[in-house]
């Protein structure tokens, strides 16, 4: 500002009324960039609010804009984000309830749209729609702006943009535009808002789901207030009924909450007893599975009833391949044995059970013997299933056997191969992998050394005969072409006579 002029402030508002722009920024006075949206919302509504304050106090504009470009007022207006600590974010709709700002503001309507100079054009233009001063509120994250519309009965109207932090790369400042021209309020306005190409990462709450460039519009006008007792009286009283109504609303929760932990602990209670519940059922089940049950096979020279002694003879099975331990250890003495007390046993327990009587000192009581006769059916019936799952086992296991590729041992470099990967040496007999057989065989081309001799004979000291590799041997290693041509020269060269 020009220091010279006699009245510092007539001379700013007559250099804004002959259409210049005037910006005036406010060092140190600025919301941290760090803090949320909310503080800027919290700012931008305050300074809002102060502005048309100072519009109802003061009928002229001069006196309105003197006072609104005033460090003072920069300060009023953000000391209400000095006492915001939280990191929550709040929707605009939600901080406007707040009785401070609805006993003083009106919101007439919120739009959304990219930041383009024709949707900033048009929302712009909604503000003259009023008849009188109005005000909006931009807001995209992390950037929060409020521009002003004021009247001027006397000449063209004044547009007042409030930029509470800076935008990233500015200095660290809060700052006012003056403008009575549109057309440089929206270039102002879309310096400090450029659109976006880019969409924000999925997963973001409802106040990022817009794409970056997009951002909400709220149009506030000011209501009329008083500032006498009464009406101080009536917004302290709102005031009260609203925290007096938040309390409530904690002490619900607080008391939901106690009742969701009572249940919770109930619930865990219960599962602590199903647990144990599930431990008793399953020892029940294993003493169940551990009972030797009866195992009916019908013998053709006797057509009696047989009792097994080995309860799961599958399911103990050694691996295939290998005598089944049904065979292992039973000698046919044994087995005739056996065989004669099983069938001695069946023979009174079916006599005892035909009959209904049942020696009360062989078998207890009747309620045991039930007890017994139900579990060995349960048995029966389970030994059948695993019978069944067990002889499906030992079909796919043979099967995969009968598909599966065998695997041999290189005496070479000591590792386990597929079989097609063996080279069979004929004149020797012995196995090798095909890349030691090719590592042996250029070696030797290489060293000119015909014939090339078995690696695993030439070990055998003792070997008088140690075998050679053919040459059809060689075709099939895969070696180049020059080597190839030297073993040719190599094996022709047996044949040559010197002269």
């Amino acid at each position: 500002m020009e220091s010279n002029q006699s009245d510092p402030a007539k001379w700013f508002f007559s250099d804004i009324l002959n259409g210049n722009e005037r910006v005036v920024s406010f060092s140190n006075v600025v919301i941290n960039r760090e803090k949320d949206t909310t503080a800027g919302v919290l700012s931008a509504l305050n300074f809002t609010r102060v502005a048309f304050d100072l519009e109802q106090s003061s009928p002229l504009l001069s006196a309105i804009i003197g006072s609104l470009h005033t460090e003072n007022t920069i300060k009023k207006s953000l000391a209400i984000c000095q006492g915001w600590s939280h990191g929550l974010h709040m929707e605009v709709e939600d901080i406007y309830r707040v009785p401070l700002f609805e006993k003083s503001l009106k919101r007439v309507s919120t739009k959304y749209g990219r930041s383009t100079p024709d949707w900033l054009t048009t929302m712009l233009e909604d503000l003259k729609i009023a008849n009188s001063s109005a005000a909006i509120l931009l807001t995209r994250c992390p950037e929060v702006v409020a521009c002003l519309r004021l009247c001027n009965i006397a000449g063209p109207d004044v547009f007042v943009i409030f930029n509470p932090r800076p935008t990233s790369g500015q200095q660290q400042e809060a700052s006012l535009t003056f403008n009575t021209s549109l057309a440089q309020t929206v270039q102002r306005l879309c310096s400090i808002l450029p659109e976006e190409k880019h969409d924000p990462a999925p997963g973001v709450s409802n106040w990022r789901t817009l794409p970056l460039g997009n951002c909400y519009g709220h149009i506030f006008v000011p209501r009329a207030t008083s500032h006498d007792a009464r009406a101080l009286e009536d917004s302290l009283i709102v005031s009260s009924l609203a925290a007096l109504e938040l309390r409530v609303e904690l002490s619900e929760l607080q008391r939901e909450h106690r009742t969701l932990t009572a249940q919770n602990q109930l619930l865990e209670n219960s599962v602590i007893e199903l647990v144990e519940e599930l431990q008793e059922e399953n020892i029940k089940a294993g003493r169940v599975l551990s009972y030797k049950p009866i195992v009916e096979t019908t013998s053709q020279d006797t057509g009696s009833v047989t009792w097994s002694t080995n309860p799961y003879p599958k399911l103990a099975s050694p691996s295939i391949g290998k005598t089944p331990w049904r065979a292992v250890g039973d000698s046919p003495r044994s087995r005739r044995l056996t065989t004669a007390r099983e069938i001695d046993t069946d023979l009174k327990l079916s006599c005892h059970f035909s009959t209904g009587k049942t020696p009360w000192r062989a078998i207890g009581d009747w309620t045991t013997s039930r007890r017994i006769v139900t579990d060995l059916e349960f048995a029966r019936r389970l030994q059948a299933t695993f019978d069944v799952e067990d002889t499906e086992l030992h079909d796919q296991m043979d099967q995969l056997l009968r598909t599966a590729q065998r695997q041999y041992h290189c005496g070479i470099c000591l590792d386990d191969f597929p079989e097609d990967d063996a080279v069979l040496i004929e004149s020797c007999g012995h196995v090798i992998c095909r890349d030691c057989v090719r590592g042996h065989v250029c070696s030797k081309i290489d060293e000119r050394r015909f014939p090339v001799l078995c690696p695993v004979c030439m070990a055998d000291h003792t070997n008088p005969n140690p075998g050679t590799i053919s040459g059809l041997l060689v075709e099939l290693l895969g070696i180049s072409e020059e080597q190839y041509k030297t073993w040719e020269e190599m094996e022709m060269a047996q044949f040559s006579v010197l002269v």
